[in-house]
């Protein structure tokens, strides 16, 4: 095509009107045709003439730079571009200031509800007939690339340390446990030797004690949460689970204040499940709805059968979650408790994905709390991602 309309030009002179007017439609057909194609690519394109005026640039080159590139002819093409950086990146590779051709830009979000932009930019000079005719300046929005090696940075960092972690962990527990029973010897030394302990050794023996059990708690919560769970699927009826967990909590939330009711739906299937880790799933949610009603309220436990998955929700009517925490809730070590560990959620989490399950949060602040599990009847395999919690955790968002 481009030898055709070479000739097709040097043979316009001698051509009929007919002729020219058939030659200038196919030109326009193919200049429309370039035109669509420039504009149907992701990557931004700008091309300059010989004199840095720009004569053809595509919508995703002004999307990318956020500039108006066509606007008018006046000015050198890189006076258009709103980056400073790239704008004078531009100016010194076609001015030949710079041997470097190609660079990459961290463009900084201008509102706060927008985000960094990875931006690259190349300059390459335009050859036609063997000579350099202007300049072809790419520019590719790389955004997303650099965020997943950054993620990717981020999994190994944190695989790495939370393995350094967990041993760490491990190390603790064992000692932990040892002056545990070493107290409880001295204990027993003491009344086996007839010495009583006054009131004030009992207060320090009591406050070892519970700071013992306290640590010995977060350790537990950490290495539940680090480590690889090995799930043992069984067929669960979780009816059963739910009752046994309110007959295990009844009396701690009934001297509380909180009202529990349950609303289960019966002959529903079972499903195939861990009974152990779902047991901890749950109990974690209603540990913390307990204490989001320090003065009493209304707990509701409810099943049912949705196509094939088993639903269950948990709603409670205490302080609720505020907005700007909702995303963060399943994130480790976030806690509103002055005496949490931010793992419990992180877990439950963790045990429904592995089940190939989802959890969906609702939640009013000020009125109270649902969660809603959706379990599989027929598991398909968890549904874990690694990835940083930033976009896994959009999970949290309202029960329809």
């Amino acid at each position: 095509m481009r030898e055709f309309m070479r000739r097709g030009i040097q043979k316009s002179s001698s051509m009929n009107e007919a002729q020219l007017r058939t030659f200038v439609k196919l030109m326009a057909s193919e200049y429309s045709l370039l035109d669509s194609m420039m504009d149907s690519l992701n990557d931004g394109v700008v091309v300059a003439d010989s004199e840095n005026k720009i004569v053809k640039s595509n919508r995703a080159a002004e999307r990318i730079l956020e500039s108006h590139l066509s606007d008018n002819q006046e000015k050198n093409v890189w006076e258009y571009i709103n980056s400073s950086d790239i704008s004078e990146f531009v100016a010194s590779v076609i001015q030949n200031e710079s041997g470097q051709t190609s660079k990459e830009f961290n463009l900084k979000a201008d509102k706060p509800e927008s985000k960094n932009k990875y931006i690259e930019v190349s300059v390459l000079p335009l050859v036609n007939e063997k000579k350099i005719q202007g300049t072809i300046i790419m520019i590719a929005d790389i955004t997303e690339k650099r965020i997943e090696e950054i993620k990717t940075r981020r999994l190994e960092s944190l695989a790495s340390l939370t393995n350094v972690a967990a041993a760490v962990a491990h190390e603790i527990k064992n000692p932990l446990a040892a002056i545990s029973i070493h107290l409880q010897l001295l204990k027993k030394n003491f009344t086996a030797c007839n010495l009583s302990i006054n009131q004030k050794a009992q207060k320090h023996i009591d406050v070892i004690e519970e700071e013992i059990e306290r640590l010995n708690k977060i350790v537990v919560d950490f290495l539940f949460a680090v480590r690889p769970l090995k799930f043992e699927f069984v067929p669960v009826d979780i009816n059963v689970l739910l009752k046994n967990l309110y007959d295990t909590f009844f009396d701690e939330f009934n001297d509380s204040g909180i009202t529990i009711s349950l609303s289960f739906s019966k002959d529903m299937p079972k499903i195939q499940g861990d009974e152990r880790f779902l047991r901890q799933a749950f109990m974690n949610v209603l540990t913390n709805a307990k204490a989001a009603m320090p003065g009493g309220g209304f707990l509701d436990i409810s099943t049912k059968a949705v196509n094939d998955f088993i639903v269950v929700i948990i709603s409670d009517s205490g302080q609720g979650i505020l907005p700007e925490d909702m995303h963060k809730i399943f994130e480790p070590y976030f806690t509103t408790k002055h005496d949490g560990t931010g793992l419990g959620l992180t877990m439950t989490y963790k045990v429904i994905k592995e089940h190939g399950g989802d959890i969906n949060v609702y939640s009013d602040y000020g009125m109270g709390t649902s969660f809603k599990f959706s379990l599989p009847i027929e598991r398909k395999g968890s549904q874990l991602l690694l990835s940083d919690k930033t976009s896994d955790f959009d999970a949290v968002k309202d029960i329809k």
